[in-house]
């Protein structure tokens, strides 16, 4: 099975990177690094060729970028060569409230399905030329980041939350794309992790008390991915400057 690195070393020795064309969950309490998560698995797609789109849900992309650029990963750079496309849907669902309000409507969330399907026909209509090819157009990206589904899924019931993302989770497959579907945990917990039976692989991150050192700590916890041998055990790790990196533990 061909793979894409997770962009976080450690982690590509555990899993060897995530199943291409498949779909992976990532889910976390505020804090626990999601977002910084998919930032740098698009930085190490973008950086091996691979065209990507970012869905900014809860965040606009100039906040976006400054965050990534915090780490030393430049997405306008990535803009420029046609490698990434950054999705405001902030700005949209902003757009998508103040119509409910002006024509009375109850739910002013379209669902996930057809928020992505609009989105990969505009790419169609505007596909990003590959870098160093400017005749030549590529419609449908490599790879896929939404962050966060959170957003979309309040609201809805759990059935239906687990029907729209089967059929996402099929859609995106079906084309080929390697995804990552970030979600609050709050979702996640409502919905009594029923989205984890939709995806191909599953990763939640948490924040933790250690009662040894009485510091709070970050761990990540593979829950699972299929064809893959997985550590069972809690993966501490830590954000530095230069993104998310596991800590080892000393065999003392």
């Amino acid at each position: 099975m061909e793979r894409l690195s997770t962009g976080i070393k450690g982690l590509d020795s555990l899993i060897q990177g995530y199943p291409k064309g498949r779909a992976i969950l990532v889910t976390g309490e505020s804090g626990a690094g999601k977002t910084i998560f998919g930032l740098q698995f698009l930085t190490s797609c973008c950086e091996a060729g691979v065209t990507s789109v970012y869905i900014s849900m809860e965040e606009r992309p100039e906040d976006l970028k400054a965050q990534a650029m915090s780490f030393g990963w430049d997405l306008a750079d990535y803009e420029h060569k046609g490698l990434l496309w950054i999705v405001d849907l902030l700005e949209r669902r902003m757009g998508w409230v103040e119509d409910a309000a002006t024509h009375g409507l109850e739910k002013p969330y379209k669902s996930l399905i057809k928020i992505v399907s609009e989105i990969y026909e505009e790419r169609r209509l505007c596909a990003l030329p590959i870098s160093g090819v400017q005749k030549e157009k590529k419609a449908v990206p490599d790879v896929v980041i939404l962050d966060n589904i959170g957003v979309f899924a309040m609201g809805i019931s759990t059935p239906e939350l687990r029907e729209q993302l089967d059929t996402l989770v099929f859609k995106l497959s079906g084309l080929g794309c390697t995804s990552l579907i970030i979600s609050d945990d709050a979702v996640a917990k409502m919905s009594q992790d029923i989205m984890l039976y939709s995806v191909y692989g599953a990763i939640r991150l948490r924040k933790r008390d250690n009662p040894y050192t009485s510091k709070r700590e970050r761990v990540m916890d593979i829950i699972k991915i299929r064809n893959t041998k997985i550590p069972l055990e809690y993966l501490l790790f830590d954000i530095t400057d230069k993104g998310i990196e596991l800590i080892v533990k000393s065999e003392d």
